[in-house]
Protein backbone atom coordinates (compact mmCIF):
# COMPACT_ATOMS: atom_id res chain seq x y z
CA UNK A 1 0.00 0.00 0.00
CA UNK A 2 2.95 2.31 0.99
CA UNK A 3 4.51 1.77 -2.51
CA UNK A 4 1.23 2.59 -4.34
CA UNK A 5 1.06 6.19 -2.31
CA UNK A 6 4.42 6.43 -3.48
CA UNK A 7 3.94 5.58 -6.93
CA UNK A 8 0.47 8.10 -7.62
CA UNK A 9 2.43 11.36 -6.48
CA UNK A 10 5.43 10.61 -8.97
CA UNK A 11 2.83 10.29 -11.60
CA UNK A 12 1.36 13.47 -10.52
CA UNK A 13 4.38 15.30 -10.64
CA UNK A 14 5.17 14.15 -14.52
CA UNK A 15 1.36 14.49 -15.25
CA UNK A 16 1.41 18.29 -14.13
CA UNK A 17 5.33 18.80 -16.26
CA UNK A 18 3.10 17.33 -19.71
CA UNK A 19 0.66 20.05 -18.74
CA UNK A 20 3.20 23.11 -18.20
CA UNK A 21 5.07 21.54 -21.71
CA UNK A 22 1.74 21.75 -23.34
CA UNK A 23 1.02 25.01 -22.24
CA UNK A 24 4.05 26.49 -23.18
CA UNK A 25 4.07 24.84 -27.06
CA UNK A 26 0.25 25.96 -26.92
CA UNK A 27 1.73 29.32 -25.97
CA UNK A 28 4.22 29.32 -28.28
CA UNK A 29 2.05 28.60 -31.34
CA UNK A 30 -0.81 31.28 -30.72
CA UNK A 31 1.64 34.07 -30.30
CA UNK A 32 3.27 32.74 -33.88
CA UNK A 33 -0.65 32.55 -35.00
CA UNK A 34 -0.84 35.83 -33.58
CA UNK A 35 2.49 37.45 -35.46
CA UNK A 36 1.29 35.76 -38.99
CA UNK A 37 -2.25 36.84 -38.48
CA UNK A 38 -1.40 40.33 -37.67
CA UNK A 39 1.78 41.06 -40.11
CA UNK A 40 0.85 38.74 -42.87
CA UNK A 41 -2.65 37.78 -42.96
CA UNK A 42 -4.51 41.10 -41.69
CA UNK A 43 -2.93 43.32 -44.01
CA UNK A 44 -3.18 41.29 -46.99
CA UNK A 45 -6.67 40.79 -46.79
CA UNK A 46 -7.10 44.82 -46.27
CA UNK A 47 -4.49 44.87 -49.97
CA UNK A 48 -7.64 42.52 -51.35
CA UNK A 49 -10.26 44.34 -50.02
CA UNK A 50 -8.79 47.67 -51.15
CA UNK A 51 -8.82 45.81 -54.89
CA UNK A 52 -12.16 44.70 -54.65
CA UNK A 53 -13.34 48.36 -54.10
CA UNK A 54 -11.46 49.35 -56.66
CA UNK A 55 -12.74 46.86 -59.28
CA UNK A 56 -16.49 46.80 -57.50
CA UNK A 57 -18.30 49.36 -59.91
CA UNK A 58 -16.58 47.65 -62.85
CA UNK A 59 -16.69 44.01 -62.15
CA UNK A 60 -19.68 42.14 -60.53
CA UNK A 61 -18.03 38.82 -60.99
CA UNK A 62 -14.86 39.59 -59.49
CA UNK A 63 -16.41 41.28 -57.00
CA UNK A 64 -18.59 38.63 -55.55
CA UNK A 65 -15.37 36.47 -56.10
CA UNK A 66 -13.16 38.86 -53.39
CA UNK A 67 -16.21 39.68 -51.56
CA UNK A 68 -16.43 35.36 -50.63
CA UNK A 69 -14.79 34.81 -47.43
CA UNK A 70 -13.35 31.44 -48.27
CA UNK A 71 -11.69 33.26 -51.35
CA UNK A 72 -10.40 35.83 -49.05
CA UNK A 73 -8.79 32.82 -46.47
CA UNK A 74 -7.47 31.22 -49.64
CA UNK A 75 -5.67 33.97 -51.21
CA UNK A 76 -4.10 34.98 -47.79
CA UNK A 77 -3.07 31.81 -47.50
CA UNK A 78 -1.14 31.10 -50.72
CA UNK A 79 0.74 35.05 -50.32
CA UNK A 80 1.54 33.39 -46.64
CA UNK A 81 2.92 30.76 -48.34
CA UNK A 82 4.73 32.55 -50.92
CA UNK A 83 6.36 35.28 -47.96
CA UNK A 84 7.27 31.85 -45.97
CA UNK A 85 8.90 30.18 -49.04
CA UNK A 86 10.83 33.64 -49.71
CA UNK A 87 11.80 34.16 -46.11
CA UNK A 88 12.78 30.09 -46.04
CA UNK A 89 14.86 30.66 -48.62
CA UNK A 90 16.98 33.76 -47.22
CA UNK A 91 17.62 31.93 -43.86
CA UNK A 92 19.12 28.94 -46.02
CA UNK A 93 21.27 31.20 -47.36
CA UNK A 94 22.45 32.65 -44.42
CA UNK A 95 22.69 29.11 -42.39
CA UNK A 96 23.31 26.36 -44.73
CA UNK A 97 27.25 26.02 -45.21
CA UNK A 98 29.21 26.43 -48.46
CA UNK A 99 32.71 26.99 -49.45
CA UNK A 100 35.03 29.29 -50.86
CA UNK A 101 39.01 28.49 -51.96
CA UNK A 102 41.92 31.03 -52.12
CA UNK A 103 44.57 29.59 -53.60
CA UNK A 104 48.40 29.67 -54.18
CA UNK A 105 48.69 30.76 -50.23
CA UNK A 106 52.28 31.07 -49.19
CA UNK A 107 53.33 28.03 -47.30
CA UNK A 108 56.20 28.85 -44.42
CA UNK A 109 58.25 26.69 -42.67
CA UNK A 110 59.59 26.73 -39.28
CA UNK A 111 63.20 25.68 -38.46
CA UNK A 112 66.86 26.82 -38.12
CA UNK A 113 68.00 28.06 -41.23
CA UNK A 114 71.58 28.68 -40.56
CA UNK A 115 72.19 24.94 -39.65
CA UNK A 116 69.65 23.08 -42.04
CA UNK A 117 68.29 22.83 -45.67
CA UNK A 118 64.98 21.88 -46.62
CA UNK A 119 63.60 20.34 -50.17
CA UNK A 120 60.24 18.97 -51.06
CA UNK A 121 58.24 21.60 -49.00
CA UNK A 122 55.23 23.12 -51.30
CA UNK A 123 55.87 26.77 -52.13
CA UNK A 124 51.78 27.18 -51.90
CA UNK A 125 48.39 25.66 -50.34
CA UNK A 126 45.09 25.87 -51.04
CA UNK A 127 42.86 27.20 -48.46
CA UNK A 128 39.12 25.39 -48.71
CA UNK A 129 36.80 27.57 -46.23
CA UNK A 130 33.61 26.01 -45.52
CA UNK A 131 30.97 27.83 -43.42
CA UNK A 132 27.79 29.77 -43.91
CA UNK A 133 27.43 32.55 -46.89
CA UNK A 134 27.83 35.71 -44.45
CA UNK A 135 30.62 34.28 -42.15
CA UNK A 136 32.78 33.21 -45.69
CA UNK A 137 32.55 37.00 -46.37
CA UNK A 138 34.01 38.38 -43.22
CA UNK A 139 36.76 35.55 -43.30
CA UNK A 140 37.84 36.77 -47.31
CA UNK A 141 38.21 40.15 -45.84
CA UNK A 142 41.16 38.89 -43.24
CA UNK A 143 45.01 37.99 -44.81
CA UNK A 144 44.77 33.73 -45.19
CA UNK A 145 48.42 33.99 -45.70
CA UNK A 146 49.49 32.05 -42.23
CA UNK A 147 50.27 28.33 -43.30
CA UNK A 148 53.30 27.00 -41.42
CA UNK A 149 55.16 23.84 -40.96
CA UNK A 150 56.96 23.39 -37.91
CA UNK A 151 60.38 21.60 -38.50
CA UNK A 152 62.22 23.36 -35.24
CA UNK A 153 61.72 19.28 -33.42
CA UNK A 154 63.29 17.23 -36.55
CA UNK A 155 66.84 15.65 -37.27
CA UNK A 156 68.31 15.43 -40.59
CA UNK A 157 66.53 12.94 -42.72
CA UNK A 158 63.16 12.06 -44.33
CA UNK A 159 59.59 13.59 -42.61
CA UNK A 160 56.21 13.60 -43.22
CA UNK A 161 54.96 16.91 -42.27
CA UNK A 162 51.50 18.27 -41.68
CA UNK A 163 50.63 22.00 -42.89
CA UNK A 164 48.66 24.22 -40.49
CA UNK A 165 46.80 27.15 -40.68
CA UNK A 166 47.65 29.74 -38.24
CA UNK A 167 45.85 33.03 -39.57
CA UNK A 168 45.33 35.74 -37.28
CA UNK A 169 41.96 36.49 -39.01
CA UNK A 170 40.52 33.14 -38.62
CA UNK A 171 37.22 32.81 -37.67
CA UNK A 172 36.05 30.22 -35.13
CA UNK A 173 32.90 29.05 -37.08
CA UNK A 174 34.76 28.48 -40.20
CA UNK A 175 36.31 25.01 -41.14
CA UNK A 176 39.44 25.80 -42.62
CA UNK A 177 41.03 22.89 -45.15
CA UNK A 178 44.22 22.55 -46.74
CA UNK A 179 45.74 21.56 -49.87
CA UNK A 180 47.91 19.90 -50.00
CA UNK A 181 47.51 19.17 -46.06
CA UNK A 182 50.85 17.48 -45.48
CA UNK A 183 54.21 16.88 -47.41
CA UNK A 184 57.14 14.76 -47.75
CA UNK A 185 60.13 16.99 -46.39
CA UNK A 186 63.93 16.16 -46.31
CA UNK A 187 66.07 17.41 -44.13
CA UNK A 188 69.92 18.64 -44.82
CA UNK A 189 72.84 19.79 -43.09
CA UNK A 190 73.72 22.89 -44.39
CA UNK A 191 77.56 23.07 -45.56
CA UNK A 192 79.06 26.01 -47.01
CA UNK A 193 82.08 26.89 -49.62
CA UNK A 194 84.23 30.06 -50.49
CA UNK A 195 83.87 30.56 -54.85
CA UNK A 196 85.28 32.93 -56.63
CA UNK A 197 83.48 35.38 -58.33
CA UNK A 198 83.44 36.28 -61.93
CA UNK A 199 81.71 38.74 -64.27
CA UNK A 200 78.60 38.16 -67.11
CA UNK A 201 77.62 41.62 -68.61
CA UNK A 202 74.06 41.95 -69.70
CA UNK A 203 72.63 44.11 -72.88
CA UNK A 204 75.58 44.98 -73.93
CA UNK A 205 74.06 46.05 -77.22
CA UNK A 206 71.85 48.55 -75.24
CA UNK A 207 75.02 50.74 -74.62
CA UNK A 208 75.45 53.77 -75.98
CA UNK A 209 77.48 52.33 -79.01
CA UNK A 210 79.69 55.57 -77.85
CA UNK A 211 81.01 53.63 -75.14
CA UNK A 212 82.49 50.68 -73.73
CA UNK A 213 83.42 49.13 -70.84
CA UNK A 214 86.67 49.30 -70.20
CA UNK A 215 86.85 47.20 -66.82
CA UNK A 216 84.34 46.13 -64.06
CA UNK A 217 86.17 46.01 -60.47
CA UNK A 218 84.23 44.37 -57.49
CA UNK A 219 84.01 45.72 -53.84
CA UNK A 220 84.67 41.94 -53.07
CA UNK A 221 86.32 38.69 -54.99
CA UNK A 222 84.83 35.70 -52.94
CA UNK A 223 80.86 34.60 -52.08
CA UNK A 224 79.97 31.63 -49.96
CA UNK A 225 77.78 29.57 -51.04
CA UNK A 226 75.47 27.52 -48.10
CA UNK A 227 73.85 24.33 -49.10
CA UNK A 228 73.29 20.57 -48.76
CA UNK A 229 76.26 18.83 -49.49
CA UNK A 230 75.31 16.72 -52.54
CA UNK A 231 74.31 20.37 -54.31
CA UNK A 232 77.54 22.20 -53.35
CA UNK A 233 79.15 19.66 -55.41
CA UNK A 234 77.13 21.03 -58.27
CA UNK A 235 78.31 24.25 -58.24
CA UNK A 236 80.70 25.07 -61.01
CA UNK A 237 80.87 28.92 -61.20
CA UNK A 238 78.90 31.86 -59.30
CA UNK A 239 78.67 34.93 -61.53
CA UNK A 240 77.55 38.77 -60.81
CA UNK A 241 75.16 39.99 -63.37
CA UNK A 242 75.80 43.46 -64.53
CA UNK A 243 73.15 44.59 -66.62
CA UNK A 244 74.07 47.60 -68.91
CA UNK A 245 70.35 49.14 -68.14
CA UNK A 246 70.88 49.72 -65.03
CA UNK A 247 73.76 52.07 -65.52
CA UNK A 248 71.82 55.46 -65.52
CA UNK A 249 72.95 57.87 -67.98
CA UNK A 250 76.37 56.20 -68.66
CA UNK A 251 79.33 58.93 -69.50
CA UNK A 252 83.22 58.44 -70.22
CA UNK A 253 84.82 57.46 -66.28
CA UNK A 254 83.80 55.77 -63.36
CA UNK A 255 80.72 54.69 -62.08
CA UNK A 256 79.69 52.85 -59.19
CA UNK A 257 76.73 50.31 -59.14
CA UNK A 258 75.67 48.29 -56.24
CA UNK A 259 73.46 45.55 -55.75
CA UNK A 260 74.95 43.62 -58.63
CA UNK A 261 72.88 40.18 -58.19
CA UNK A 262 74.93 37.02 -57.35
CA UNK A 263 73.97 33.47 -59.46
CA UNK A 264 75.25 30.16 -59.10
CA UNK A 265 75.52 28.10 -61.91
CA UNK A 266 76.63 23.86 -62.58
CA UNK A 267 78.86 23.07 -65.29
CA UNK A 268 76.02 23.34 -67.78
CA UNK A 269 75.17 26.94 -67.32
CA UNK A 270 71.90 25.88 -65.08
CA UNK A 271 70.97 28.16 -62.27
CA UNK A 272 71.42 26.31 -59.17
CA UNK A 273 68.81 26.81 -56.12
CA UNK A 274 71.62 27.47 -53.44
CA UNK A 275 72.37 30.25 -50.33
CA UNK A 276 74.86 32.88 -51.58
CA UNK A 277 76.37 35.36 -48.74
CA UNK A 278 76.19 37.97 -49.60
CA UNK A 279 73.28 37.78 -52.18
CA UNK A 280 74.64 40.62 -54.09
CA UNK A 281 78.06 42.77 -54.66
CA UNK A 282 79.12 46.17 -55.96
CA UNK A 283 81.37 47.26 -58.71
CA UNK A 284 83.44 50.21 -60.23
CA UNK A 285 82.95 50.69 -63.76
CA UNK A 286 85.43 52.43 -65.82
CA UNK A 287 83.51 53.84 -69.00
CA UNK A 288 85.60 55.07 -72.21
CA UNK A 289 84.49 56.99 -75.17
CA UNK A 290 87.64 56.57 -77.86
CA UNK A 291 87.23 58.43 -80.64
CA UNK A 292 89.24 59.25 -83.75
CA UNK A 293 88.66 62.20 -86.41
CA UNK A 294 89.35 60.32 -89.89
CA UNK A 295 88.97 61.38 -94.01
CA UNK A 296 86.95 60.30 -96.12
CA UNK A 297 88.60 58.25 -99.24
CA UNK A 298 86.34 58.45 -102.42
CA UNK A 299 87.09 55.00 -104.93
CA UNK A 300 85.26 54.79 -108.13
CA UNK A 301 83.96 51.50 -109.84
CA UNK A 302 83.51 51.24 -113.34
CA UNK A 303 84.59 53.44 -116.51
CA UNK A 304 83.29 56.68 -118.00
CA UNK A 305 81.66 57.15 -121.02
CA UNK A 306 84.10 57.63 -123.81
CA UNK A 307 85.89 60.93 -123.71
CA UNK A 308 84.72 61.79 -120.48
CA UNK A 309 86.71 62.24 -117.26
CA UNK A 310 85.97 63.30 -113.41
CA UNK A 311 86.90 66.77 -113.57
CA UNK A 312 85.50 66.93 -109.84
CA UNK A 313 84.76 65.32 -106.50
CA UNK A 314 82.99 67.16 -103.72
CA UNK A 315 82.04 65.32 -100.89
CA UNK A 316 78.98 66.66 -98.02
CA UNK A 317 81.45 66.02 -95.58
CA UNK A 318 85.24 65.67 -95.82
CA UNK A 319 85.77 63.49 -92.34
CA UNK A 320 84.06 62.19 -89.31
CA UNK A 321 84.38 61.26 -85.97
CA UNK A 322 84.77 56.74 -85.54
CA UNK A 323 84.14 55.35 -81.94
CA UNK A 324 85.31 52.14 -81.12
CA UNK A 325 87.98 50.41 -79.07
CA UNK A 326 91.22 52.08 -79.22
CA UNK A 327 93.46 49.51 -80.61
CA UNK A 328 90.79 49.22 -83.61
CA UNK A 329 90.80 53.28 -84.16
CA UNK A 330 94.55 53.24 -84.29
CA UNK A 331 94.65 50.77 -87.53
CA UNK A 332 92.16 53.09 -89.30
CA UNK A 333 93.36 56.05 -91.45
CA UNK A 334 90.80 56.39 -94.01
CA UNK A 335 86.66 55.66 -94.81
CA UNK A 336 86.50 54.36 -97.70
CA UNK A 337 83.46 55.83 -99.80
CA UNK A 338 82.86 53.80 -103.27
CA UNK A 339 81.37 55.20 -106.22
CA UNK A 340 79.84 53.47 -109.54
CA UNK A 341 80.74 55.54 -112.45
CA UNK A 342 80.17 52.94 -115.26
CA UNK A 343 78.74 55.33 -118.46
CA UNK A 344 78.63 58.07 -116.69
CA UNK A 345 77.98 60.80 -119.48
CA UNK A 346 77.21 63.66 -117.44
CA UNK A 347 77.13 65.31 -113.73
CA UNK A 348 75.65 63.52 -111.14
CA UNK A 349 75.23 63.25 -107.10
CA UNK A 350 75.58 60.04 -105.37
CA UNK A 351 73.51 59.59 -102.02
CA UNK A 352 75.60 57.30 -100.03
CA UNK A 353 75.37 55.20 -96.80
CA UNK A 354 78.70 54.96 -95.12
CA UNK A 355 79.33 51.45 -94.14
CA UNK A 356 81.30 51.82 -90.86
CA UNK A 357 85.06 50.50 -90.56
CA UNK A 358 85.45 46.69 -89.32
CA UNK A 359 85.32 47.09 -85.20
CA UNK A 360 83.77 50.59 -85.17
CA UNK A 361 81.24 50.94 -82.97
CA UNK A 362 79.55 54.67 -83.74
CA UNK A 363 80.92 56.92 -86.73
CA UNK A 364 79.41 60.54 -86.68
CA UNK A 365 78.79 60.85 -90.53
CA UNK A 366 76.24 58.04 -91.51
CA UNK A 367 75.43 59.46 -95.01
CA UNK A 368 77.18 61.36 -97.93
CA UNK A 369 76.21 63.21 -100.70
CA UNK A 370 78.63 62.74 -103.30
CA UNK A 371 78.77 65.20 -106.22
CA UNK A 372 80.84 64.37 -109.64
CA UNK A 373 81.83 67.35 -112.58
CA UNK A 374 82.37 65.62 -115.62
CA UNK A 375 84.62 67.40 -118.58
CA UNK A 376 86.33 66.24 -121.28
CA UNK A 377 89.29 63.47 -121.40
CA UNK A 378 93.00 64.37 -121.88
CA UNK A 379 95.92 61.94 -121.44
CA UNK A 380 99.46 62.48 -120.35
CA UNK A 381 102.64 59.74 -120.43
CA UNK A 382 104.58 59.44 -117.05
CA UNK A 383 107.77 57.86 -117.87
CA UNK A 384 110.37 56.27 -115.62
CA UNK A 385 108.17 55.10 -112.91
CA UNK A 386 110.11 52.71 -110.87
CA UNK A 387 108.20 49.32 -109.83
CA UNK A 388 107.79 48.30 -106.69
CA UNK A 389 107.83 44.60 -105.43
CA UNK A 390 105.22 43.39 -103.14
CA UNK A 391 104.54 40.42 -101.17
CA UNK A 392 107.75 38.89 -101.33
CA UNK A 393 107.87 36.20 -98.42
CA UNK A 394 110.65 37.00 -95.83
CA UNK A 395 112.91 34.10 -96.86
CA UNK A 396 112.83 34.80 -100.19
CA UNK A 397 114.20 38.06 -102.44
CA UNK A 398 113.46 39.21 -105.95
CA UNK A 399 114.64 41.42 -109.20
CA UNK A 400 113.63 41.87 -112.10
CA UNK A 401 115.33 40.24 -115.25
CA UNK A 402 116.58 43.30 -117.00
CA UNK A 403 117.35 46.64 -115.76
CA UNK A 404 114.69 47.78 -118.19
CA UNK A 405 112.03 46.10 -116.27
CA UNK A 406 112.83 48.21 -113.23
CA UNK A 407 111.08 51.00 -114.26
CA UNK A 408 107.77 51.71 -116.52
CA UNK A 409 105.51 54.42 -118.34
CA UNK A 410 102.29 55.14 -116.93
CA UNK A 411 99.78 56.89 -119.08
CA UNK A 412 97.21 59.07 -116.90
CA UNK A 413 94.06 60.32 -118.05
CA UNK A 414 91.53 62.62 -116.71
CA UNK A 415 90.45 66.30 -116.99
CA UNK A 416 92.88 68.73 -118.31
CA UNK A 417 93.34 70.80 -115.14
CA UNK A 418 93.54 67.22 -113.11
CA UNK A 419 96.70 65.75 -115.07
CA UNK A 420 98.30 69.32 -115.23
CA UNK A 421 100.40 68.87 -112.82
CA UNK A 422 100.93 64.84 -112.21
CA UNK A 423 104.57 64.10 -112.04
CA UNK A 424 106.41 60.41 -111.31
CA UNK A 425 106.01 60.74 -107.79
CA UNK A 426 102.18 61.25 -107.73
CA UNK A 427 102.20 57.67 -109.45
CA UNK A 428 102.60 54.12 -107.54
CA UNK A 429 103.19 50.78 -110.06
CA UNK A 430 104.11 47.55 -108.50
CA UNK A 431 104.00 43.78 -109.02
CA UNK A 432 102.40 41.47 -106.78
CA UNK A 433 104.05 38.30 -106.01
CA UNK A 434 101.39 36.46 -103.91
CA UNK A 435 101.59 32.89 -103.79
CA UNK A 436 104.76 32.54 -106.04
CA UNK A 437 107.82 30.39 -105.36
CA UNK A 438 111.58 30.33 -106.32
CA UNK A 439 111.63 30.25 -110.09
CA UNK A 440 111.33 32.93 -112.95
CA UNK A 441 108.01 34.52 -113.25
CA UNK A 442 106.16 36.69 -115.64
CA UNK A 443 103.79 39.06 -113.77
CA UNK A 444 101.23 41.79 -113.96
CA UNK A 445 102.46 45.33 -113.98
CA UNK A 446 99.76 47.46 -111.93
CA UNK A 447 99.68 51.35 -111.26
CA UNK A 448 97.38 53.72 -108.89
CA UNK A 449 97.77 57.31 -107.86
CA UNK A 450 96.90 59.45 -104.83
CA UNK A 451 93.85 61.13 -107.15
CA UNK A 452 90.53 59.13 -107.91
CA UNK A 453 89.91 61.14 -110.33
CA UNK A 454 92.77 59.99 -112.96
CA UNK A 455 92.45 57.13 -114.53
CA UNK A 456 96.48 55.04 -114.54
CA UNK A 457 97.36 52.86 -117.32
CA UNK A 458 101.15 51.26 -117.99
CA UNK A 459 102.19 51.17 -121.29
CA UNK A 460 104.05 47.91 -119.81
CA UNK A 461 101.81 45.12 -118.64
CA UNK A 462 103.95 42.58 -117.44
CA UNK A 463 107.59 42.22 -116.56
CA UNK A 464 109.90 39.36 -115.84
CA UNK A 465 110.95 38.92 -112.24
CA UNK A 466 113.63 35.81 -110.54
CA UNK A 467 113.08 34.75 -107.29
CA UNK A 468 115.65 33.38 -105.28
CA UNK A 469 116.30 32.25 -101.51
CA UNK A 470 118.31 34.46 -99.13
Amino acid sequence: MKEDKEKRPSKQKKHLKLKKIGRKIYTFISKVYSVIDKYIITPLSKFLMLITNIFKTNNRPLDRLLNNKKTLIILSLILALIAFFTVDNMADVLLNNQADVIYNQKVTALYNEEAYVIEGLPETANITMIGNKSVLYLAKQYPNDDIVVDLRDLKPGTHKVDLKYNGSGAISSVDYQLNPSSATVVIYEKVSQEKTISKEILNVDKLDSKYNIENVTFNRDNVFVKAADYKLEQVAMVKALLNVEDITNPTAGTMTIKDIPLVAYDKDGNKLDVELVPKSIDAKIEISSPSKKVPFEVETTGTLAFGHAIESIKLSAETATIYGPQEILNNITSIPVKIDISDLSKDKEFNINVTKPTGVNEISVPALTVTVKLSEIEEKTIDDVSIEIRSIPDNLTALASTPEETTVSVIVKGSKNNIEDITKENIVAYVDLSGLGVGTHKVEVHATGNDPKLTYTPKTTTITIIIKEK
